[in-house]
């Protein structure tokens, strides 16, 4: 990631291998220098975050043009405020001068002037030199607007429509463009919906239940699964409600918009027409939300309601309706109060993309104001283009107030205010070929949007198989938004901030407030289902507060993330994220499905420091939150000091057959059922004893799980955790079954009678004076991303084995294809030689568990991993083509240098360990595959490290000038640069030596197996490893320096609370924040 350096500063000194009371020195004398050191807003010490964005600045290049759409004219010379043009040149409605005008300039739109108008960007700026669009604050008064819709005027009152109820008090006028969307302007600038002709005539009434005023299917004599064949011949679902769909003629329904909820899962509300009315039934018929058919499932007490037909125009607080011919139209309006529409500002949506382009360079937004922006009419069409295999995506379906639809470099929005629109910010790269770098969308304001806040994303999409458009560095830094995804497109649920499928992606300092569905979401590497070799990605979510998300949907979360890591989580809050589910709820025996944090099928994820906030835990209340951390499929994922408050559920996990996860340290304050709901529980506790008796079909992997130092309060049951779904109620029980199923930490934590947290019902959540919390927090590594990670080891055992080493290592390979199967997936444990519980003892980098192998020479220990292990090919089924081209699985064999593991052939390579050594000893191995060829990292004999490559007759050799046989911990890093044809070593975060190397043509690949700490030959290692990664890229291939990375990894957030303080007591505390206010 290019991160923003927030000051410039000398490399950092600090080594977690220094004297302890230097190290806390230096650290606290430490200035900000990378983007992730930054809240990007301000934090409150209770464990609160505040929105804090970065004052506009007026910025100009070399060449300035002046856009005044009330006075100006488009034959001025354009290059003063004194002879602004009308239109921009972008504009196809530009003449003269300003249609000739071209090249790299900064267009500036006069404050308190409204443009109506498109603009089609058709130039490109330069590095350091953009084109910008912004506002001069000396330049008018008020906002610089850039306006979707069109004033309406010339009213008539009364109609002659025969199905419009009440026609006296209705006004029509007739237009030229078709609007989806109309507004009403006070005097007074206040701005309010109106909303298309619907019944019921529905409001927003309980803040808690957006929908509670909508009509429900009662479906008497069956509960789902109601079907009516339509015009042709098609089975669409039938909703059934017996109090509303009566007493009407057919036409009163047919042809209407219904926007029904749908099932089991997501339930986001779908516009499609009624196709077909059974008056007898009370019914009426419609398509499924996947376009048709019955996709979905139509339950008995879900919600609906209709809209846009003449006879829905009767409510006296507003509404309207367009009887399309053509291009326009006739408009029909009634206002609140019967008010003429003459006497008052009314605004119709008019077009759907204000600033859009295909080929986007080096464009700045900046200081402007968006509004009123229409969908296109026809909005139950599909979002895909079905005339391709695979298929595309249709651009009119996918619209942006500020849209990049293609390539894009160098995006910057910024200080920009986007309200009454369709959707904000929209940028995708689409095809193969095509990129996206370099986006910064910060210190916006979002406001009243039908269909979420930002899209930026690859061109990956449901259904593809291989990789299409890539996304580089993204960048979303402070930015604001309310009420947002009320009105979601077809397919969509109204997402907040969608990132899919970046390199390297920053979300920080960001305040979400009511979001119809998730706030934050977040794909990694690459979708489900695709092929393509991802070996790099990263992604910090940190500093975002979502407050209350899923109003309108669920099976999401507040803070979502998918896919491939790592994810690095912190920080944040997320307060009530709701997945209300009526057609459950109602018998108050369903939690909902919202979830604060949810990993989707996501992999490698760090999350700490976070606090998760529900509204409720009793699953009677309509403001239950069902759980605070939900998984599906996902593993690998380490939940360390967060602070969980009032949630049905603490932790939910479906599909965990991985095992790989880690559960330390978080408090767990309120919750009404389990607090580890970590495998589906039997429906009564005699069945899961009865089950758990029996041999088990599934076996889940939970000798590599960890459970420690977690607090509980106020909690009613410890959970479920085996396949059996056995209840283990107790806290006595849950640890029973860790101990017996031999989990790598079965230690589980503490139940305490007493409050751990302040006031957390108040938004205090740091621990009481005597808290059980205090000092029963733990310090993990968390490694920073590297390029290519093909081996990790943090040197702890299973729990059944203590010479089996797991392997933690992260890569979206070519044969990570559908996310269900990636468990199956190669993975290189270490066999450990001579070793045994004993050896394994405490390091400086992790608490939480005997986490370094110590290595002794007389006693010929080593770590070992096969190269037969390694080159063992494997083979699966997967589809190879698009689902679009009716695929099926076909055979797929991984094999050679197919296999991305620690078998190096011509690619880069990186080694990285902490370690420390017995004063004086030489020769030991750190770690080394080479018989013949290949490469070798040892103690050399001077007590330098000694990095040694070699491939046919080329080798290549460096020494480091630091020793490191000193006694003391070191960090280091062996690097083989294949483009520069260089060796580097680093040592405790700093350039030691660099040295020829070999180029790309050199392959080190050999039949030797991975030697770890010694060699069956000698070289046995006296001393200590705590971690150690083999990656086949560099420091530069993962966007990244030395000194960033020794930053993060011994100097990171993991090392400090939410609020940024670090330890003062003993150790760590449990939960989010650390006690700093009394000594203790």
């Amino acid at each position: 990631m290019h991160h923003h350096l927030v000051l410039l500063t000398s490399a950092l000194a600090l080594s977690i291998f220094q004297p302890a009371a230097l190290a806390e020195a230096v650290t606290d004398r430490t200035p900000t220098r990378w983007s992730w050191q930054e809240a990007q807003a301000t934090v409150d010490g209770k464990g609160d975050l505040i929105w804090q964005p970065h004052p506009f600045v007026f910025e100009k290049g070399a060449s300035v043009r002046y856009i005044d759409f009330e006075a100006g004219d488009d034959s001025n010379a354009g290059d003063s405020p004194g002879t602004p043009w009308k239109h921009h040149p972008w504009d196809p409605q530009a003449a003269g001068k300003s249609a000739a005008g071209s090249g790299i300039h900064t267009y500036v739109f006069k404050r308190g002037v409204v443009y109506r108008g498109k603009l089609m960007v058709k130039d490109a700026g330069r590095s350091n030199d953009p084109i910008r669009l912004t506002s001069d604050p000396d330049w008018g008064t008020g906002e610089a607007v850039l306006c979707g819709s069109e004033r309406v005027t010339g009213w008539t009152q009364g109609t002659g429509h025969k199905d419009i109820p009440e026609p006296e008090k209705v006004w029509w006028t007739d237009l030229d463009f078709a609007p989806r969307s109309v507004w009403n302007v006070g005097d007074d600038g206040t701005i309010a919906r109106i909303p298309l002709a619907r019944t019921p005539n529905w409001k927003v009434s309980n803040p808690n239940d957006v929908k509670s005023e909508w009509w429900v299917w009662d479906n008497p004599d069956k509960a789902f699964g109601n079907t009516i064949t339509n015009a042709n011949g098609q089975a669409v679902h039938l909703g059934i409600d017996t109090r509303h769909i009566k007493d009407k003629p057919e036409d009163y329904f047919k042809g209407a918009l219904i926007w029904p909820e749908y099932g089991w899962v997501m339930s986001g509300p779908y516009p499609t027409p009624v196709v077909a009315v059974d008056l007898e039934r009370h019914g009426l018929g419609f398509g499924g939300w996947t376009g048709g058919g019955t996709g979905g499932v139509i339950m008995r007490n879900m919600r609906y309601y209709l809209e846009d037909k003449p006879h829905y125009l009767d409510d006296p607080e507003g509404e309207f309706w367009f009887d399309k011919k053509g291009q326009g139209g006739r408009l029909y309006l009634r206002l609140p109060d019967d008010t003429d529409p003459n006497a008052t500002q009314i605004e119709a949506g008019k077009r759907t993309n204000l600033v859009d382009g295909e080929n986007v360079e080096h464009v700045h937004i900046t200081g402007l104001t968006f509004r009123f922006t229409t969908p296109a009419w026809d909005i139950t069409s599909s979002t895909w283009d079905f005339s391709t295999k695979p298929w595309g995506l249709r651009a009119s379906m996918h619209p942006g107030c500020v849209r990049v639809w293609g390539s894009g470099q160098d995006l910057r929005i910024a200080n920009c205010r986007f309200e009454h629109v369709f959707f904000p910010v929209r940028i995708r790269s689409l095809i193969a070929g095509q990129r996206v770098d370099d986006v910064r969308i910060e210190d916006n304001d979002f406001r009243y949007t039908d269909a979420g806040i930002l899209s930026v994303s690859d061109g990956s999409g449901w259904g593809y198989a291989q990789l299409r458009g890539r996304l580089g560095d993204v960048r979303i830094y402070r930015n604001h938004s309310l009420e947002t995804g009320r009105r979601p497109k077809l397919f969509g649920t109204g997402t907040g901030m969608e990132v899919s499928g970046a390199r390297t992606v920053e979300i920080s300092g960001n305040v979400i407030e009511r979001s119809y569905a998730q706030g934050i979401d977040v794909h990694g590497s690459k979708v489900n289902g695709m092929w393509g070799d991802v070996p790099f990605t990263r992604t910090l979510i940190h500093h975002n507060k979502v407050w209350e998300s899923m109003l309108n949907c669920n099976d999401y979360g507040g803070i979502e993330t998918w896919q491939g890591g790592p994810f690095y989580v912190f920080d944040n809050i997320s307060y009530n994220a709701l997945g209300y589910r009526n057609w459950e709820r109602y018998s108050g025996t369903d939690a909902g499905f919202g979830h604060a944090y949810y990993l989707d099928g996501a992999f490698k994820n760090y999350h700490f420091n976070n606090i998760a906030w529900g509204k409720a835990k009793d699953i009677a209340s309509p403001v239950v939150n069902c759980s605070a951390f939900q998984e599906i499929i996902s593993y690998q994922n380490t939940f360390f000091n967060n602070t969980i408050y009032n949630y049905h559920t603490g932790s939910r996990r479906q599909e965990p057959m991985a095992g790989r996860n880690k559960y330390l340290a978080n408090v767990w304050d309120g919750i009404g059922r389990h607090v580890f709901r970590h495998a589906d529980p039997a429906r009564t506790e005699a069945e899961g004893i009865a089950r758990e008796a029996k041999p088990t079909k599934t076996a889940f992997a939970l000798e590599s799980n960890a459970y420690a130092r977690n607090v509980f309060y106020d909690i009613a049951e410890l959970g479920i955790l085996e396949p059996s779904g056995r209840w283990l109620s107790s806290f006595d029980a849950f640890k029973g079954a860790l101990v017996r199923n031999r989990s790598m930490v079965d230690e589980l934590g503490f139940l305490t009678p007493s409050p751990p947290l302040r006031a957390p019902s108040k938004g205090d959540f740091r621990p009481t004076a005597n808290s059980a919390a205090l000092d029963r927090g733990v310090k993990v590594f968390v490694p920073w991303a590297l390029s290519g990670v093909v081996g990790e080891w943090n040197f702890y055992h299973t729990g059944d084995d203590p010479t089996h080493i797991i392997d933690e290592h992260w890569y979206m390979t070519d044969y990570h294809v559908s996310r269900e199967t990636y468990h199956e997936r190669p993975m290189y444990p270490l066999h450990g030689v001579n070793v045994g519980v004993e050896d394994y003892i405490q390091g400086p980098l992790e608490d939480w568990i005997p986490g370094v192998l110590k290595f002794n020479a007389a006693k010929k220990q080593y770590a070992v991993l096969a190269n037969a292990d390694l080159m063992k090919p494997f083979s699966f089924r997967d589809l190879k083509k698009s689902r679009h081209e009716d695929a099926t699985p076909e055979p797929c064999t991984i094999e050679g240098e197919a296999l991305k593991s620690p078998q190096v052939y011509t690619s880069n390579l990186l080694i990285e360990t902490c370690f420390k050594t017995t004063p004086g000893h030489t020769g030991g191995v750190l770690m080394e595959k080479m018989t013949g060829s290949g490469y070798s990292l040892t103690i050399g004999p001077a007590g330098g490290l000694l990095l040694r490559i070699q491939g046919g007759d080329a080798s290549a050799t460096v020494q480091s000038k630091t020793r490191v046989n000193d006694g003391q911990w070191h960090h280091a890093i062996a690097e083989v640069d294949r483009r520069a044809a260089t060796l580097t070593l680093y040592v405790d975060g700093k350039k030691d030596t660099t040295a020829p190397g070999v180029d790309s043509s050199v392959s080190l690949a050999n039949d030797g197996d991975v030697h770890v700490g010694g060699a069956p030959r000698g070289n046995w290692l006296d001393g200590c490893l705590e971690f150690l990664r083999l990656a086949q890229g560099t420091l530069a291939d993962a966007d990244t320096t030395i000194e960033e990375l020794y930053a993060w990894e011994l100097d990171g957030p993991f090392l400090r609370d939410f609020a940024g303080n670090k330890p003062t007591g003993a150790g760590r505390d449990a939960g989010a924040l650390e006690r700093i206010d009394e000594i203790r």
